[in-house]
């Protein structure tokens, strides 16, 4: 009985010593999550609010060479044929030519006319399309963005002090939880530098489907597809905005939910669904876009 209390203080010690390892342990992976994550999220942010010009002056300088040099005379040739087209419907049209009017030789002229002033500018305008696009996810107010930083804290706070075992299980699931994140942030940035990427190709060959404008066929099967996938492209980056402060609401609902539930765990697994949440609406974002479009 005497070495009992001498004992009894080394294996409290022990459990203190262990509890406080683990405890800090879950507490870095947390940091840790929260970090990788973060840096993540500020990078859909940040890549959603550039333009292609922003983002890379050298990218776009270079694809406008290339569009000019190697896309552009090849939408001269279709434009050429759509011209021909036209013109050979219109005498067809009107009793092989028995009926033709000067007016509307005349019209088409300036019709073309216009198409050669819009080739000329087409890659501007492709740009333009994402300077719009950039002024709406500006008007999203910075104050809806941002990332509460009190999940971590109240899970932290809600391991009860001196158990052993739930720091050892918290540290378990953290760490899990630090992988799981991880595989997501890189998703995050698949997500958010393809986007970028398709931008690039689309305005690299905008001169093709510029070029079928002229004839009200080709405008429906190639034309105005290419103009809803840019402005698909364009509103992808306001749903992943939306994304964001959707996210940045189901943390605060965590937050809450963790004080009033009072299990470590239970916040954990609300933070690691939140960022599952958000990684899969991010990837369904462009498949949105192009249905909001009518792109199917």
């Amino acid at each position: 009985m005497l070495g009992w209390h001498p004992i009894q203080d080394m294996i409290d010690g022990i459990k203190d010593f262990l509890f406080e390892v683990f405890k800090g342990g879950t507490e870095g992976f947390l940091n840790m999550i929260t970090e990788l994550f973060q840096k993540s999220v500020d990078t859909v942010q940040t890549n959603v609010s550039e333009t292609p010009t922003e983002f890379s002056q050298t990218i776009v300088n270079n694809l406008r060479e290339i569009s000019t040099t190697a896309i552009l005379p090849v939408a001269g040739l279709i434009l050429t044929y759509v011209f021909c087209y036209e013109l050979y419907q219109m005498v067809v049209e009107k009793n092989r030519g028995g009926d033709f009017e000067t007016g509307q030789l005349l019209f088409l002229i300036i019709k073309t006319s216009v198409m050669i002033l819009l080739l000329s500018n087409c890659f501007d305008i492709t740009l333009a399309v994402f300077d719009l696009g950039k002024w709406i996810t500006d008007q999203v107010p910075s104050t809806a963005l941002t990332i509460p930083e009190s999940v971590a804290n109240n899970i932290l706070d809600n391991i009860p002090e001196g158990d052993v075992g739930n720091a050892v299980s918290m540290w378990v699931v953290a760490g899990i939880a630090l992988i799981i994140t991880f595989v997501m942030s890189g998703i995050i940035y698949l997500v958010a530098w393809s986007r970028i990427v398709t931008i690039m190709l689309y305005i690299s060959v905008a001169p093709i489907p510029f070029a079928t404008f002229l004839n009200k066929d080709w405008i429906g099967s190639i034309g105005q597809t290419y103009v809803k996938n840019l402005v698909a492209l364009m509103l992808q980056g306001y749903f992943m905005i939306v994304c964001l402060v959707v996210y940045a609401g189901l943390l605060e609902k965590a937050s809450s939910l963790i004080t009033t539930q009072g299990s470590g765990l239970y916040g954990l697994m609300l933070m690691v669904v939140s960022m599952g949440i958000l990684v899969v609406s991010l990837t369904r974002t462009h498949s949105l876009a192009k249905s909001v479009m009518g792109v199917h």
